[in-house]
């Protein structure tokens, strides 16, 4: 694991990159701190399907898909009062494997609001609101 300052110095020398030669960068990460703060767009995956995508500000303030909301609720936040307020979504059981993966919606297994469509058929991505596309039957 690269030192923080070091991680820090690469990530600002991409950014300053990104600006002055107008470039685009396919960012890959774990990390949702630094997602936030390379990404223009974002598209959530789970077990190799995007299941959620938009602009960065959209996708992390008004996430879309149960994953997504789970991912954000984990993020640790430095404010103890505000940090106590928050209300983490907690993903119950194992992820399925991908190289055999659920029938229908590949988080079906472990999703909070589970209907029986969800493992009959996968969810098609459909875009919610202008730019902010999601693959959930909660919105179909």
């Amino acid at each position: 694991m690269l030192d923080v300052s070091v991680q820090a110095q690469i990530l600002n020398l991409l950014k300053e990159l990104q600006s002055s030669y107008n470039l685009t960068f396919l960012f890959i990460s774990h990390d949702l701190g630094v997602v936030r703060y390379m990404s223009d767009y974002i598209a959530v995956m789970y077990l190799g399907k995007i299941v959620e995508i938009g602009k960065a500000d959209d996708v992390f303030e008004k996430p879309l898909h149960p994953y997504t909301k789970a991912l954000l609720s984990a993020i640790p936040i430095p404010d103890p009062e505000i940090a106590k307020s928050r209300v983490r979504i907690t993903i119950k059981g194992e992820p399925p494997s991908p190289v055999n993966p659920p029938k229908g919606c590949r988080f079906n297994p472990r999703c909070p609001f589970y209907m029986s469509r969800c493992s009959l058929e996968e969810p098609p991505l459909v875009e919610i609101e202008k730019g902010h596309w999601t693959s959930c039957w909660l919105y179909g």
